[in-house]
């Protein structure tokens, strides 16, 4: 039996909720999930290690690393063949408020 998924900690749900391509009608959508959102933008907007984005979402290393490259493949999808893209869904739960560990961080965002 495998364990139940841990609840992905996010900093906020993006502002931006999907794209569409231009130049090319594609015949699909992708969804990418508020957990795969959060994952690029801290390791590759924000800089962050994966030791570190994950602590920051409270889940293990190597999830981060499975959440990244199914995010990674997604985008590439959406890159190559022109497919549509939204942002929705997933098993997170959103900060509230800053949290301690947060103060002062440049790219929080409750700033």
């Amino acid at each position: 039996m495998a364990r139940p998924q841990k609840i992905r900690c996010i900093c906020s749900k993006p502002k931006v909720t999907g794209l569409i391509p231009e130049g090319c009608p594609g015949s699909g959508n992708i969804n990418l999930t508020y957990d795969e959102y959060e994952v690029i933008r801290l390791l590759d907007y924000i800089k962050l290690t994966q030791e570190q984005c994950a602590e920051k979402m409270n889940i293990s290393r190597p999830t981060v690393t499975r959440i990244y490259n199914e995010a990674r493949q997604k985008i590439a999808d959406v890159l190559v063949n022109g497919q549509r893209m939204t942002i929705s869904g997933g098993d997170v739960t959103v900060c509230e408020e800053m949290r301690p560990e947060c103060a002062g961080k440049k790219y929080c965002c409750h700033r």
